[in-house]
């Protein structure tokens, strides 16, 4: 049994001999593989930094030598690997080796993250501060974000090189050698060297650069050196480790003093010689700089000189644009008043009984006064565009009503000259875009009344086509063909330009500023477009302006569901227009201080069959309308008037009253005016001097749509549907709605707030609560736009939110004020 035992054993040993073979060389154990690969490589091919002192250089004799050398002949010793040094390559290029395998490994190497993917790291065995070196004088320096905006010298392809690529804010200049680096920096080349401190050291003692000063880092970790091998060389690793882990530390200290405390005597020659070619530099510099100076501080002031008379020219064109601007503001205003008298005195003039020759008086007076109106728009427009204020207002529009409007107005002119108009529409257009309708408009009636003017016989022709089209975008030609004078070429050279015609005689044969094309072509040129003209003398002309714009899909569907046809466009060429007489009295307040103005005003009124209440200045309307509130239905607002404007005279009437609609009528057409009347809490305008037909026509709508609302409103709440469902008890009834209205009155501005912060989920359950109480109440439609309201928040549908929003909002409002009105 005890002979098994020990044959047991023996075994054993011998087995974990076999699997675990060690071999003990010099105290280092190596293992099977190590040994055969020394074996098979005894001598390692080594790149070395040749100027990296005091670690490794190669010195004048052409010897390896410094603190990593003698480390290595340590480890030779110790292992018996020899090591061939790769010489009189600078380090770039000895790096450039390694990367390629021309050389088995690299002595002394920081380690990145970029060197793993090519080498195999030792353990680190030597560690160092890295540090930065600047010239004694610059004091500003004291961390490394002080360098920002900098040139920083740094040695190519060292540890420190990737270290400041983290730092793209510094400039960083790169040189083959740190004793290069740090010459730069002491003749003031660059402001600063980052490296390690060892290595700078040695070099700033030995070359005498006493003009250098350390800056450490205060955040910044030691460094380290590391031994570094390909990475088909795994072996080499471990050997060079274990041969490392065995040099004792007397060894170390030993090798680091004889190195780090070398006394080495400084040869001045270079540093002298160095300075003494600055300083020749920095004579000549100074010379040619001094001259540079003078001659620059001379043109400096030539050219103070011309700025400043350039800001003179500037402001005094500003100050002459501002005074252009108010003197043409003010004309149109002071213009436009007595223009308003003359049109509105000739319409009233026109109604009664007067002779022929008296009526061709009146229709001569009118001629006149909308040729001025004209010319005064053309003249404002002209400006605007000059002083480069006009903008788009891209909305979605109707493509049929522009064209509808556009005709209608054109009307009258094509019945006076008793010619033809003919209309084409392509029918593969969609009728509904985005885009400024105005614009478009102002550009269509310019040129088709050019068109009908210019045309005593014949016809004018108006085509809109489909040119082409990309995804949403359409490519729209619009053509006026006119069978009139026609033009030369040199005359449509000249078309363009501001305050030119055809030739001298058209002024006066036909009127005009000979500014209506030259604005068309700023506004078409705004909207990115194009005109083309074709025309010879006594032929006639023809138009055609390009335009791209972007279909409005939603309308444009739901227009393609309920399209009808539209036999009203062209026939309104022949269409008479006739103030609406309505089935029951309304009563509009007038407040306007101008007794002509009034007069035509309020006998435009009657002829409608509206009644006007006059008030004669601001404070006057206020008091009227505060006592007549419940019976007026419309304001008429003058805005220049004596004792309280209109604009401070709306203002206290919108504090009477929301709903009232407010008109303002005026002479300004400035866009400031327009802004200042929204913001006093005026719905519409009338710009003066405005045409009869079409002052009634505006006031009939806007009253109309008054009376719809308030017929709607009547709707909202069901009461009998409401009884019904309390079992016809009506004191139960007001309790409830009484109720509903203390729970939701500040519901609208609540849900406006969740909806415009994108909180739909909180924004659905106000919904939700409101659509269960107000179909028991008898609000059916309110209930169906909340149910409709609910599930676009649920989905988060936006562009469905915010109509839906807009819609729910106004019915909950009105309902609000029906149960007010009720419970009263």
């Amino acid at each position: 049994m005890k002979k098994f035992i020990a044959l047991l054993t023996i075994f054993i040993i011998i087995i974990s001999c076999i699997i675990f073979t060690r071999v003990v060389v010099s105290n280092i154990t190596l293992t099977e593989d190590e040994l055969a690969f020394m074996k098979a490589r005894p001598v390692i091919r080594l790149g070395v930094d040749p100027k990296f002192v005091p670690f490794e250089f190669i010195d004048n004799n052409g010897e390896y030598k410094g603190i990593v050398a003698d480390y290595l002949s340590l480890v030779s010793e110790k292992t018996g690997l020899q090591f061939e040094v790769v010489k009189f390559l600078t380090w770039p290029e000895t790096y450039e080796m390694a990367l390629s395998g021309d050389v088995d490994a690299l002595s002394a190497i920081g380690k990145t993250e970029e060197r793993e993917e090519y080498f195999l790291f030792s353990k680190p065995y030597y560690y160092f501060k890295r540090v930065i070196v600047t010239r004694d004088t610059d004091t500003e320096i004291s961390d490394i974000d002080d360098l920002e905006g900098f040139s920083v010298a740094v040695q190519r392809n060292s540890s420190h090189h990737s270290y400041l690529l983290t730092y793209p804010q510094i400039n960083l200049s790169l040189y083959d050698s740190v004793e290069a680096a740090l010459v730069a920096v002491a003749t003031g080349e660059e402001k600063a060297f980052i490296g390690n401190l060892t290595t700078t050291n040695y070099l700033i003692r030995s070359h005498g650069m006493t003009n250098l000063r350390f800056v450490s880092f205060e955040a910044e970790k030691d460094q380290a050196i590391y031994f570094a091998v390909r990475k088909d060389l795994p072996e080499l690793v471990h050997i060079f480790d274990k041969a490392m882990d065995s040099i004792t530390d007397n060894e170390k200290i030993a090798i680091n003093n004889k190195w780090i405390e070398l006394d080495t005597d400084v040869d001045y020659g270079p540093v002298i010689r160095i300075l003494a070619i600055v300083g020749s530099l920095i004579a000549i510099v100074l010379g040619v700089s001094f001259f540079w100076i003078v001659r620059l501080k001379e043109e400096v002031r030539q050219r103070k000189k011309i700025q400043l008379n350039l800001e003179k020219a500037k402001s005094e064109a500003d100050e002459a644009n501002q005074l252009k601007s108010s003197f043409l503001a003010r004309m149109s205003h002071e213009i436009r008043t007595p223009l308003n008298a003359i049109t509105g005195m000739s319409y009233l003039l026109k109604k009664t009984e007067v002779s022929l020759s008296q009526r061709m008086y009146i229709v001569t007076i009118e001629q006149a006064a909308k040729n001025m109106l004209s010319i005064i728009n053309d003249i404002l427009d002209f400006s605007k565009i000059e002083a480069g204020k006009v903008e788009l207002e891209i909305t979605s529009f109707n493509m049929d009503q522009v064209i509808h409007n556009v005709v209608n107005i054109i009307s009258y002119k094509i019945e006076e000259q008793r010619i033809n108009f003919r209309l084409n529409k392509d029918s593969r257009l969609p009728n509904w875009f985005f885009g400024d309708s105005k614009r478009i408009e102002q550009v269509l009636l310019n040129i088709l009344n050019n068109a009908v003017k210019f045309t005593r016989a014949g016809e004018v022709l108006l085509d809109i086509g489909l040119v082409s089209k990309e995804n949403d975008k359409y490519h729209l030609s619009f053509t006026v063909k006119d069978t009139g004078i026609g033009m030369s070429e040199e005359q449509i050279e000249n078309l363009f330009k501001p305050f030119i015609q055809g030739d001298s005689s058209i002024n006066r044969r036909f009127g005009g500023s000979g500014l209506g094309l030259s604005i068309v072509k700023n506004i078409v040129d705004l909207m990115g477009g194009q005109i083309e003209i074709h025309s010879k003398l006594g032929e006639g002309s023809t138009f055609i302006i390009y335009l791209k714009l972007n279909i409005d899909e939603k309308k444009e569907n739901i227009y393609k569901n309920t399209i009808k046809e539209r036999s009203d466009l062209v026939s309104s060429v022949n269409k008479e227009i006739v103030p609406a007489k309505h089935d029951k009295t309304y009563h509009v307040l007038l407040a306007e201080d101008n007794k002509t103005n009034q007069f035509i005003v309020k006998t435009l009124l009657q002829q409608a069959g509206i009644e006007p209440v006059i008030a004669n200045d601001g404070k006057e309307a206020v008091e009227l309308y505060m006592e007549y509130k419940e019976n007026i239905d419309l304001i008429l607002m003058d805005l220049h008037m004596p004792v309280i404007n209109g604009y401070v005279a709306s203002e206290k009437i919108r504090k009477i009253s929301e709903n009232v609609p407010i008109v303002a009528m005026t002479a300004d057409v400035i866009s400031s005016v327009r802004e200042k009347c929204e913001k006093s809490g005026i719905n519409h305008y009338i710009s003066k001097p405005f045409k009869p037909d079409h002052f009634i026509s505006t006031i009939n709508s806007i009253l109309s749509k008054r009376h719809d609302t308030k017929d709607e409103d009547i709707s909202i709440l069901d009461q009998t549907s409401g009884l019904k469902n309390m079992g016809n008890n009506l004191a139960l009834y007001k309790q409830v709605i009484n109720e509903y209205f203390k729970e939701n009155k500040d519901i609208p501005d609540k849900l406006a707030t969740a909806i415009y912060e994108k909180r739909y989920k909180e924004a659905a359950q106000m919904v939700h609560k409101i659509r269960s109480s107000s179909g028991s109440i008898g609000a059916n439609k309110l209930y169906d736009t909340a149910l409709a309201l609910q599930e676009a928040l649920d989905e988060e549908k936006e562009s469905e939110i915010i109509q839906l929003q807009a819609s729910f909002t106004t019915l909950l409002k009105r309902m609000l004020e029906n149960i007010k009105e009720f419970i009263k």
